[in-house]
């Protein structure tokens, strides 16, 4: 940790980079989770409208433990934009094999330590191991310096961390490379191309309210869960609360660019959409002070509204595509 620490008057910023849109820090989840901001960051460094893809967001379900970790479908993001996701074999260490795939335009997305991240410095830099994902856009092997996109925004890292990053392990990390294929869908066509999708998504959509899964999962419980340390809710909360109300903030955000491309007018689902990741930070509150208090007396039943927003997400959906 000491080591990492002592590098940080070294830092450099990376190159100019501003967040897309769907990372500002006004929105109710300015970041969602490492893949899907990697993702959202990757095709707006690219040029490309990341709005499209967030058709897939309609599916997500409440998984017993957690709600679905929402990620893109590669076939769509291909579909889409022309990029291909294949996995990088790191049979012979992970810097030779980045170095290979950077000279090569591809970029490279690897799960990493966070402690080596000076992005996130405040929470887990130089101060906890937490894995997650970046995506290498280049690196200068002679400086020891590694420019990447993580979360919402594009940076740098060298010295202690660059070692760190590339330090040789007993398992090599698991790592992909995304490639141009084929060129994206131009932008007259791409909101017809993402309504074809949605539709396809949709069938694929939880036949249950998944907030009603959740309600009756933590009636089941609660009472357990709000006793046990902090360190658990910030986990817990991560993949439920968070994944539920962010990916419906980007189904209300890729709603709102289809209505505003004139592929159909989804604005009474897009406004439910947004609301309900609106009550999921809600709610996430209220969990957090469950825990402060040691009781979960009630909490199921503050998610009712949350339950009747998802269902008015998807009547209005379903209204709008008939």
């Amino acid at each position: 940790m000491s080591v990492s620490l002592a590098i940080r008057e070294d830092r450099t910023e990376a190159p100019a980079h501003a967040a897309h849109p769907l990372h500002v820090q006004d929105r109710a989840w300015p970041e969602t989770n490492c893949y899907v901001d990697l993702w959202i960051e990757l095709l707006h460094h690219r040029g490309l409208a990341p709005e499209a893809m967030l058709g897939f967001t309609v599916k997500q379900d409440f998984e017993g433990d957690q709600f679905t970790f929402f990620k893109p479908s590669m076939a769509e993001i291909e579909a889409l934009y022309g990029l291909r996701l294949d996995e990088l074999a790191v049979y012979d260490g992970l810097e030779r094999h980045a170095l290979i795939q950077a000279a090569r335009g591809s970029v490279v997305m690897v799960e990493v330590d966070a402690i080596f991240l000076p992005d996130t410095a405040g929470t887990t830099y130089g101060r906890e191991h937490s894995k997650t994902t970046i995506g290498i856009l280049a690196i200068d092997k002679a400086g020891r310096r590694l420019d990447y996109l993580h979360n919402a925004g594009r940076f740098t890292l060298s010295g202690a961390d660059y070692d760190g990053i590339f330090a040789e392990t007993t398992l090599p990390p698991y790592a992909e490379f995304v490639r141009q294929v084929a060129d994206p869908v131009p932008a007259a066509r791409l909101p017809h191309v993402a309504l074809d999708l949605l539709r396809t998504n949709l069938r694929g959509a939880p036949r249950r309210n998944p907030v009603r899964a959740f309600a009756g999962a933590l009636a089941e419980t609660g009472d357990g869960l709000v006793v046990r340390p902090l360190s658990v809710f910030h986990k817990y909360a991560f993949n439920t609360t968070r994944q539920l109300g962010a990916n419906f903030e980007m189904l209300g955000s890729h709603l709102g660019w289809l209505t505003a491309s004139g592929a159909g007018d989804f604005t009474a689902a897009a406004e439910s959409a947004t609301r309900l990741g609106s009550e999921a930070k809600a709610f996430q509150f209220q969990l957090a002070r469950a825990f402060a208090k040691r009781s979960a007396a009630g909490l199921p039943q503050r998610l009712d509204k949350a339950a009747e927003t998802y269902d008015e997400v998807f009547a209005g959906l379903r209204n709008t595509l008939a």
